[in-house]
């Protein structure tokens, strides 16, 4: 631990990041100290839920959320003791509902995959967490066999339909429209991705298909569940904005539906069950495709059946890069990996491990080194089969350091330059004219005009089973709630995530037909001499929270339980409950305009190795939590 006031000293040491691990040292998986008191070898007995979030002493830890919402309904900072961390060297699972880890552990503890026990924890959430994840949205799967030593990436991001053209998005005066008005003429609706996803990656990967893994989502859906408070809360969040068949489904006589009250989605369990027997061409090529495209059609939106009988997914391997003695491997197609990459390749040099994890001068590190990380990305970034990336220059040195350069150890940098990464890379971009004949070059983002969005439709999980093979998903519907569009007469909501592209023709993220939005989703997998030692994420990926995760534990060998409970700060001036008065002062002396009053930033989903074994835990801030398949004696 250092004092305050000595980070010049620590900025001006550029050294190799720190590790918490002897590179001689042959054991797996970073260095812990002694795990909480909460940790568990043993999955929880069927039946015993944890505590709702209203049934914890509310001293203990400060709720966060608006005042117009219930206070049991509103999201809490854990404590340590709050974290629950499953222990199993047979394979762990952690999502952030506990219905769908049951789902997945029981997957492995049958015989299944990773694979496997990701595509039915999926289709669980997709009934049981609608909110953040469904049949109607996109996302991303990385998976890492242990077989083959191969970590490979799954895009299923969603893709603009086929008539999108690039003044969509504009009225008749040649403005661009209200986002309101966007979703309501369902104009940001792309071709969902998830299905076809998990179809191709159980192909590739799984032992078994949809037939033998939807069973535990249907009777789920038909026989129904009780809300949760996470749910609940996003139904209060998005009353007015659902639409007619949403609202049949979670209001009651026009009210929300309250923790513990009854779900039965009868039409989403007759499309899951479609699946069940028909595989993914049940949703791209028969009757629910011809339901949606018309239903888009009705609101106003451009997708066509066609456009689903075209849909597919690309998979390639994972982007790789370094951080001290670690290989760090995310998404490789988006704004978001290289964020990540940008991120840690600018934090590399500083000696991490030797500030307090709560001091001024560490927070200040972390909010400055996020904001240049982010600052353009997303101007270059955009879907490889349409726009090329300057990937080598992003990662080299001479990049790296432009922004690291930048960073003022006592001050908040107000005019950050966001320096190019084609600059440093050798050669020019190449443009595919055929699908870009008015492709212009972007213009970078001032740091100062950079948006963070925090995502309430989006989900994270990831498992590993008993061979060693992890796999770790993010999905998102955008804010589909927002849209408030459900399909009639099939249970699922539609994504927004078509209204990321940009609103205005003749940009890296211009919409093009078969074309998939900026995203900042980034799944990510640590590794060490060749084997994964962690993984990491979140739904609210903008904010780089998942990264400061991972920084608690490698650079300062929090277990999974105190690095999930370490408060956070984020680009956009928030805060959360346990950051000192002492720092936020010092903060906003260095002219970083915290804000006034803290709330939450997003959940976090994680494992991490140690041994043989693997812990796993899930983030109470979103009701998150881990098992582990029981080790037969």
């Amino acid at each position: 631990m250092i004092k305050l006031g000595i980070l010049p000293l620590i900025l001006a040491m550029a050294l190799v990041g720190a590790t918490l691990q002897d590179p001689a040292d042959d054991q797996p998986g970073p260095r812990l100290q002694q795990p909480a008191q909460s940790t568990v070898d043993l999955p929880a007995q069927p039946g015993v839920h944890p505590p709702a979030r209203s049934d914890v002493d509310p001293r203990a830890r400060s709720q966060v959320g608006s005042d117009d919402i219930p206070s049991e309904l509103q999201r809490t900072i854990p404590m340590p003791e709050d974290v629950v961390v499953a222990r199993s060297t047979q394979g762990v699972a952690a999502t952030l509902n506990e219905d769908a880890t049951r789902v997945a552990l029981q997957v492995l503890e049958e015989g299944g995959n990773a694979m496997d026990a990701a595509a039915a924890a999926w289709m669980a959430l997709a009934v049981v967490s609608p909110n953040q994840t469904g049949l109607g949205g996109g996302g991303y799967i990385l998976y890492h066999e242990a077989a083959t030593g191969q970590t490979s990436f799954v895009d299923a991001n969603i893709r603009a339909g086929k008539d999108a053209r690039p003044d969509i998005f504009l009225d008749d005066d040649g403005e661009p429209m209200e986002n309101e008005e966007i979703r309501a003429r369902g104009l940001a609706v792309g071709v969902p991705g998830l299905v076809r996803g998990f179809d191709v990656a159980l192909k590739r990967w799984g032992t078994r298909y949809f037939d033998d893994l939807t069973g535990p989502a249907i009777r789920l859906a038909e026989e129904g569940w009780p809300v949760d408070r996470e749910l609940s809360l996003r139904i209060h969040q998005t009353r007015e904005s659902l639409g007619p068949a949403a609202r049949e489904v979670y209001l009651n006589d026009d009210e929300p539906l309250l923790p513990g009250d009854l779900l039965i989605q009868e039409d989403k369990a007759r499309t899951l069950r479609l699946i069940q027997n028909h595989g993914s061409s049940a949703f791209y090529q028969g009757e629910i495709a011809q339901a949606t495209a018309s239903f888009v059609q009705e609101l106003g939106g451009f997708l066509t059946e066609e456009d689903f009988h075209g849909y597919n997914v690309s998979v390639e391997p994972a982007l790789f890069f370094s951080y001290g003695h670690y290989q760090v491997a995310t998404n490789p197609n988006a704004a978001g990996g290289a964020t990540v990459a940008t991120l840690l390749g600018i934090l590399d040099p500083f000696e991490l491990e030797l500030m307090d994890p709560r001091s001024p001068e560490r927070y200040h590190l972390l909010l400055e080194a996020t904001r240049l990380a982010s600052a353009g990305v997303n101007e270059y970034f955009a879907d490889p089969e349409f726009v090329d990336r300057p990937w080598q220059g992003l990662l080299s040195p001479g990049f790296l350091e432009s922004r690291r350069s930048q960073i003022r150890p006592d001050r908040k940098n107000e005019e950050l330059d966001a320096t190019d990464p084609w600059d440093f890379q050798v050669g020019a971009p190449f443009h595919t004219r055929s699908q870009h004949p008015d492709y212009r070059e972007p213009e970078p983002t001032s740091p100062s005009e950079v948006g963070w969005s925090w995502d309430e439709g989006t989900d994270h999980f990831t498992i590993v089973d008993r061979e060693g093979n992890v796999v770790v998903v993010t999905t998102t519907l955008g804010v589909g709630w927002v849209g408030g569009h459900m399909v009639p007469g099939y249970g699922f909501m539609l994504n927004v995530t078509g209204g990321y592209f940009d609103d205005e023709p003749e940009g890296a993220h211009e919409i093009r037909p078969g074309k998939r939005p900026r995203s900042s989703m980034t799944p990510t997998m640590v590794f060490r001499n060749g084997e994964p030692v962690l993984t990491t994420g979140s739904p609210s990926p903008a904010g780089m929270q998942h990264i400061q995760v991972m920084l608690n534990i490698l650079e300062h060998g929090m277990d999974p339980a105190n690095a999930l409970a370490e408060p956070r700060v984020a680009p956009d001036d928030i805060w959360e409950e346990g950051v000192p008065e002492e720092a936020l002062r010092r903060l906003r002396e260095m002219g970083h305009d915290m804000d006034e009053e803290s709330t939450d930033r997003g959940a976090v989903v994680l494992l991490v190795r140690q041994g043989h074994a693997w812990l796993g835990a899930a983030d109470p801030r979103r009701d998150g939590i881990a098992m582990g398949v029981a080790v037969q004696e």
